[in-house]
């Protein structure tokens, strides 16, 4: 039995007792059985078993827990426009502390403020806003008062399509495996009982989906070279070609065009591109390894039926945001270089100076076969309950939730 498990339902009994017990039983009684069930042994279940960031039997006491909020509570909502920042004073203000009481990003022992937005109030909003993977700035604007005005019946509901999710998809996972979550814009590497490495993810654009998968990595290649998918040659390279041919040389780039059985190179400059559309495109254009390439140091291909695959990015400063919905399909990371030495250590069984000489070769677009390949499971969770019993929510990012009728 792992030393960690206790931890984390002690420190979630803990807080049951303290804080929010109080505070409950005066204004929520239905959720006292719920929450004494954490104590008295529903949740000591979790300690028989494996460690896994997404748990359907968190996700299941959540779901009891918000059964009671929904039923028993009224639930402010507040204007869209409403703004606030530590020492401004609203009469939204109680309404705002009953909120996070309910949903224990505000300990239930708090005094309760008639109309000052403290310091205390804004760090009770930091976590709310984490939880809901905002930017943690404390400041009540646009995005958090959206996120505030979700009611419990409607989180409930995305509680239970979770559940579904995750019991059909995501179950009895043995370990290593990597998991993406895309609306959390996070993977994990899973091994040993924990999260042994996480980082963030890139992901598709709304109208160009990553799509969840099950599949396995098992190859690692050093020093890419990226072949432009014809859509983004078409709808993007072609309309600066027609202006500056010029272009691929700068961005360490060549053309290629196919006579039917092979490809040859050939000069931008003998090309008419005012007469290339996506019935005649019949090039290929090909980013060369090196500091300016898409994918950057390192890319992970794995089996699947569509062109996506793991890759590293030059541009690092768009992981910054908190929604990270950029790409054109595949996933950037934010640390692949420590994936793929994670990699070639675990599956494949190469010391890090071996590593370390295999990329100090500098050979471009080479392949390293990973001998024992880790199973990869790229999932789309809006709703999950983490170690430490904290409830998560993220907004629906590719309308899959709204297809289940949410």
């Amino acid at each position: 039995m792992k030393n960690s498990k206790p931890t984390a339902l002690g420190c979630f009994a803990t807080y049951t007792l303290i804080h929010a017990v109080p505070f409950l039983m005066l204004r929520l009684p239905h959720i006292f059985f719920v929450l004494m069930l954490s104590v008295t042994g529903v949740f000591a279940q979790e300690r028989e078993h494996p460690y896994r960031p997404y748990s359907k039997e968190r996700l299941e006491q959540a779901i009891l827990q918000y059964e009671s909020i929904a039923h028993a509570a009224d639930w402010h909502t507040f204007p869209g426009d409403l703004l606030l920042r530590p020492g401004d004073s609203s009469k939204f203000v109680p309404q705002l502390q009953e909120n996070l009481m309910l949903t224990g990003d505000l300990p239930a022992d708090h005094a309760l403020e008639e109309a000052s937005y403290t310091s205390k109030l804004s760090t009770a909003v930091q976590h709310f806003q984490w939880r809901h993977g905002l930017a943690a700035d404390g400041i009540l604007g646009p995005n958090t008062v959206a996120a505030l005005n979700q009611k419990p019946g409607k989180r409930l509901e995305q509680l239970r399509i979770n559940l579904s999710r995750l019991d059909s998809t995501f179950t009895n996972q043995q370990e290593p495996y990597v998991v993406i979550n895309l609306p959390e814009y996070v993977l994990q590497v899973v091994d040993s009982g924990r999260t042994f490495l996480q980082m963030r993810v890139i992901v598709g654009k709304p109208n160009l989906k990553t799509y969840p998968t099950h599949s396995r990595l098992d190859m690692v290649v050093l020093n890419p070279y990226w072949q432009v998918p014809t859509s983004i040659a078409v709808n993007e390279i072609v309309p600066i070609l027609r202006r500056n041919p010029g272009y691929l040389a700068k961005k360490n780039m060549i053309l290629e065009r196919s006579d039917g059985i092979s490809w040859h190179r050939v000069s931008p400059w003998r090309v008419n591109w005012h007469s290339i559309t996506h019935a005649n495109y019949n090039y290929r254009i090909v980013q060369l390894s090196g500091p300016q390439n898409e994918l950057g140091q390192v890319k992970f291909p794995f089996p699947n039926r569509l062109p996506q695959y793991l890759h590293d990015t030059p541009g690092k400063q768009l992981f910054q945001y908190p929604n990270r919905a950029f790409s054109h399909g595949c996933i950037r990371l934010e640390k692949p270089v420590e994936l793929a030495y994670y990699l070639l250590k675990r599956g494949s069984g190469y010391t890090t100076k071996q590593i370390d000489k295999l990329w100090a070769q500098g050979r471009a677009n080479h392949y390293v076969r990973v001998k024992k390949p880790v199973p990869l499971h790229i999932v789309y969770l809006t709703a999950w309950v983490d170690e430490q019993m904290q409830v998560h929510f993220r907004d629906d990012v590719y309308g899959y939730d709204a297809l289940m009728g949410l």
